[in-house]
């Protein structure tokens, strides 16, 4: 006669072991594909204010560093918690919709908005950086930036290249 049994003590534990072992191939690659979209919502938000503050300098013919182009505002900042130790708050700081967006700061001409309100936080919900002080310094370099997953900004405004892992995009 037969019995009818379940698994026994070794049975369970090669089941277990395949589940185990198949998590350990899945979860990276669901970690990495994660990893990568981020980076690339970075690519495309830099390049979508990049390509805004170059369409509003053609349009109104100032920069975006104060009241109808006066220099004014040392770098401006989108949504999101403020990156630590950022080397380009030499002054004053104003929010970017008030540029690229609402136009609430524009000078004559402004035909905006020029930047999508989609443009939020990066992903690890810190600001991007707009360095607008390097249009009338210098000394430094006019770029967006976002400061990395780990929110330091590590990239010196004098710069042409991000440090550690900070992105940037230079807008000429």
């Amino acid at each position: 006669m037969l019995r009818n049994r379940g698994f026994n003590l070794v049975e369970m534990l090669v089941s277990v072991g395949i589940v185990v072992a198949l998590a350990g191939l899945v979860v990276p690659i669901v970690s990495m594909k994660r990893l990568d979209d981020q980076w690339e919502k970075v690519d495309r938000d830099l390049g979508c204010i990049a390509t805004a503050v170059q369409g509003y300098i053609q349009a109104t013919r100032t920069f975006p560093t104060g009241h109808s182009g006066a220099t004014h505002f040392h770098f401006l900042y989108s949504d999101g918690t403020p990156p630590e130790n950022n080397a380009f708050a030499s002054g004053p700081a104003l929010h970017l919709a008030r540029f690229l967006t609402d136009g609430t700061m524009a000078g004559e001409g402004w035909q905006g908005p020029y930047l999508s309100p989609d443009v939020g936080p990066d992903p690890w919900g810190r600001a991007y950086l707009v360095n607008v002080n390097g249009f009338f310094s210098s000394a430094e370099r006019v770029v967006a930036l976002c400061a990395g997953p780990n929110g330091q900004v590590e990239t010196a405004p004098s710069a042409t290249t991000a440090g550690g892992d900070d992105v940037i995009a230079l807008i000429e």
